[in-house]
């Protein structure tokens, strides 16, 4: 055995009131006793504390009745709790301990708690913990009363369903029913770009016919314009050649000239570097000359300033966290209620004279939500209007659009609602927080409706505050929601919080520390300002002692002679340059008259700067020119536009064909994965039946000495019916349908027996599956267990005398004043 079930704790639980430990044995456990002794109690508690939220199979019907309820002299406790013990001698479980116990507690509002090895944690944990051992709360390792006689009376469809559920089939279906909505989305889809395609490929053939005129009239201007351009161009080439020679010359004088420039920008360059480190020296001698011993000061400055800008940025984050809050609660004062279809009628006019509704024209401080929704239930949505003839025309509007009734409270004839001097002195009562009206904010013209609604109920803190003023004295609503009418009736229980239905949280205490911490934060930069003022001053007046300055005063000397050479030699440059620029001059001057003569030609060769030019001669040229000029106009009026537009709708046709494909192929992805979906259904399907099959025949033929089978209505067909064939006694194979009440009970044992052998299980709990059989076929069931309780260990709840025999230890049952008890029964051995 991997594990077992090594002891079981109950306290409180339904019949069990005493802390009651039941130590569990490998192999045959038996659990005995007369009806009603609360045996099948043992068997709920293992499913209680794996885990189960089935209020069916723990037999209640809400979790708190599985607390024990009392028995006139001991009151119903406050909680009931089970704890299993598994072993883990295996290491079954991630827990280094031998043993692995889990507990759960609930108390009398149904709240559970779950502990493994003492620690809280979570149902779902529990789960997964039990699921590393082929456990679950509602396996099928536990099977209680009735679950035989379920399988019996089953339809072969609803038997059926139970292979689909040890299989997962489910799973499948869902897979295969979203693929379904999928491929419905994607054939509706593909419909709709097929009548688009098919509208814009007769638009798509129009604009070709016009794109391709206009092509050739393109072909044919492009053609002409590297004609008129590459006559343009040996034109100029003729006439540009002729002032190549003097190009040369003036080339020769200017390269000269830009060996001197270069020259002058060296010595330009070597006199800035000079001037420029003198200044640096001069600079760096009276800084020495003017420092002074403030450096520390000039550091606490600065630790200042530092310490200031870490304080505006924590400003910044917290003002920023504010600015979310107040985002959130305005996001939620804007979420308007669900108002019936009248209400929202009138509201849609937007009438004058019609202010809201309750809910619209109130704020309520935080806390007090809930009470001020229950105070105000279906009032809240009360329209106020300005008068009695607002309503009526509201009402004679409704009733004309047929859309159906409101309720209007008229400020002008509107009674409010006031408390007498004695309702009054309740207020100063301890517990009690105030008068509901004077809670909320809201307009004071809405006086009279809002004391209409909520003028005479006090909201107080709980039920007990309620009872002290008196039941009745005054309408009174607590702040969970417990509402006490002046009836005396009183309206109370868990309150599920609705969506916001009146009022907002009031931000203006956010506004205001966002303001403060602003206001801080223009303190601190102005003290920024002012320390970096200051800091500079201190960094002006320092002076210091320094012992480069002598020699600094040598390098400026030095570097004052450099500088007298270097200037004499650049005026010799610049003399020279002046007579070479003069030459330059002169010859530029003739180069220019030239030039002006090349000028309409050159202008008309940079118009075709882009081309590649034709080499032909002139004449030539001239002849093509005039014979492209004649085609051009034979062609008549030609829509250029029409290539741009072809183009573009021809993208847009090409895209739509892409999406056309792209769907399709998304259709064919979707049938061939609801294909494949189908296909593991079936194998899964099938397989599992087969291994049931199996299991369900070799059982039988253990149990009753006969043949059995599993199979489908129609083989062929999963979503048919499941046959329980079988041969009790020997006969032919007949269905479970047609066998006697023995033979049914028998069948369908074998049948679960199958399944838990498929689905194993470290341990099982039967409760009475032996009272419906025959003390034959008892034998062969008992028997059987006895065999597979080599194994896996057994929990057999039962008040059969033969079962009780066989099991390896025997607990028994009693009852005493209401309340379980467990025996440890040592039974005498049979003589052989």
């Amino acid at each position: 055995m991997k594990t077992r079930i090594t002891k079981l704790t109950l306290q409180n639980f339904k019949s069990f009131r005493k802390r009651v430990s039941i130590p569990f044995f490998p192999e045959f456990n038996v659990i005995c006793g007369p009806n009603g002794v609360g045996k099948s109690n043992v068997q709920d508690a293992i499913r209680f504390v794996l885990g189960s939220t089935s209020m069916k199979s723990l037999r209640v019907g809400r979790l708190s009745e599985l607390i024990y309820h009392g028995n006139g002299s001991v009151n119903s406790p406050d909680y009931a709790s089970v704890t299993l013990w598994l072993d883990n001698s295996n290491k079954v479980f991630p827990y280094d301990t031998e043993e692995v116990a889990i507990k759960r507690k609930i108390n009398k509002k149904g709240v559970s708690i779950f502990k493994i090895n003492g620690r809280t944690t979570t149902r779902e944990k529990v789960l997964e913990l039990l699921s590393s051992a082929l456990l679950h709360p509602d396996g099928y390792n536990i099977i209680v009363q009735g679950d035989v006689s379920r399988i019996v009376e089953m339809t072969p469809q609803e038997r059926r369903g139970i292979i689909d559920e040890i299989a997962g089939i489910a799973e499948y279906d869902e897979k295969k029913a979203k693929a379904e909505r999928n491929l419905e989305k994607v054939e509706e889809k593909l419909r709709e770009v097929e009548i688009i395609l098919a509208e814009r490929l007769e638009r798509l053939q129009e604009l070709e016919a016009d794109r391709n005129v206009a092509l050739k009239y393109k072909e044919l201007r492009e053609k002409l314009e590297i004609l008129q351009a590459s006559l343009a161009f040996k034109r100029f080439q003729r006439e540009k050649e002729k002032l190549d020679e003097m190009k040369e010359e003036i080339e020769s004088y200017e390269e000269e000239m830009k060996k001197i420039e270069d020259e002058i920008r060296e010595i330009e360059k070597e006199i800035e570097a000079k001037e420029k480190r003198r200044e640096e020296i001069t600079q760096t001698i009276l800084v020495r000359s003017k420092e002074t011993g403030i450096r520390e000061e000039i550091e606490e400055i600065k630790n200042k300033i530092l310490r200031d800008k870490d304080r505006i940025e924590s400003y910044q984050r917290e003002i920023k966290r504010i600015n979310g809050l107040i985002q959130k609660i305005k996001a939620m004062e804007e979420k308007k209620p669900l108002l019936r279809k009248s209400v929202k009628a009138i509201l849609d006019l937007k009438k004058k004279g019609v202010y809201g509704t309750i809910s619209d024209l109130i704020k309520i401080p935080k806390g007090y939500r809930i009470a001020i929704e229950i105070a105000g239930g279906y009032r809240l949505e009360d329209l106020v209007v300005k008068n009695v003839q607002v309503a009526i025309d509201c009402i004679n509007y409704l009733k004309s659009k047929r859309i159906g009734r409101a309720r209007f409270l008229p400020l002008d004839r509107i009674k409010s609602k006031r408390l007498n001097q004695e309702q009054k002195k309740l207020l100063k009562k301890p517990g009690v927080i105030g008068l509901i009206s004077k809670l909320i904010k809201y307009d004071p013209k809405y006086s009279p409706a809002i004391d209409y609604i909520f003028g005479d109920t006090l909201l107080v803190e709980n039920l007990r505050v309620a009872r002290q003023i008196g039941i009745g004295r005054m309408r009174m609503v607590t702040l969970d929601g417990d509402l006490i009418e002046r009836s005396g009736a009183m309206i109370g229980g868990y309150y599920q919080k609705k969506e916001e239905l009146i009022g907002g949280i009031d931000t203006e205490e956010y506004e205001n520390n966002k303001k403060e911490l602003e206001e801080e934060i223009n303190f601190l930069r102005i003290e920024i300002g002012q320390l970096n003022k200051k800091l500079e001053e201190l960094r002006k007046s320092g002076e210091v002692e320094n012992k480069e300055v002598l020699d600094l005063e040598e390098e400026k000397t030095n570097i004052d002679e450099s500088l007298e050479e270097i200037r004499v030699k650049r005026k010799e440059l610049f003399e020279r340059r002046v007579i070479l620029q003069g030459k330059i001059n002169k010859l530029k001057i003739n180069f220019a008259k030239k030039e002006a003569e090349l000028n309409s030609l050159k202008l008309e060769v940079e118009k075709y700067k882009e081309i590649e030019f034709i080499d032909e001669k002139p004449n030539v040229l001239e002849f093509k020119i005039q014979e492209t000029i004649s085609t051009l106009n034979s062609l008549g009026l030609v829509n250029l536009k029409a290539i741009e537009d072809y183009e573009t709708f021809k993208g847009e046709f090409d895209e739509l064909k892409k999406k056309y494909d792209r769907i399709k192929k998304e259709k064919d992805a979707i049938t061939e994965m609801m294909k494949k979906i189908e296909e593991k259904k079936k194998e899964v399907f099938y397989d599992c039946l087969k291994n049931i099959n199996k299991n369900f025949k070799e059982i039988f033929r253990e149990m009753a000495k006969g043949e059995a089978s599993l199979e489908l209505e129609d083989p062929l067909n999963i979503e048919s019916g499941l046959l329980i064939q079988a041969n009790p006694g020997g006969k032919n194979l007949i269905n479970i349908d047609a066998m006697s009440g023995g033979e049914k009970a028998l069948t369908a044992l074998a049948f679960l027996f199958a399944i838990q052998k498929y689905k194993s299980a470290p341990f099982y709990v039967f409760d009475e599956v032996d009272a419906p059989l025959d003390k034959v076929n008892t034998k062969r069931v008992v028997e059987m267990i006895k065999r597979m309780s080599k194994d896996k260990q057994f929990i057999v709840i039962t008040h059969n005398d033969y079962t009780i025999k066989q099991g390896d230890r025997v607990y028994g049952v009693t009852m005493e004043n209401g309340e379980s008890k467990i025996l440890g029964l040592e039974l005498p051995q049979e003589k052989s």
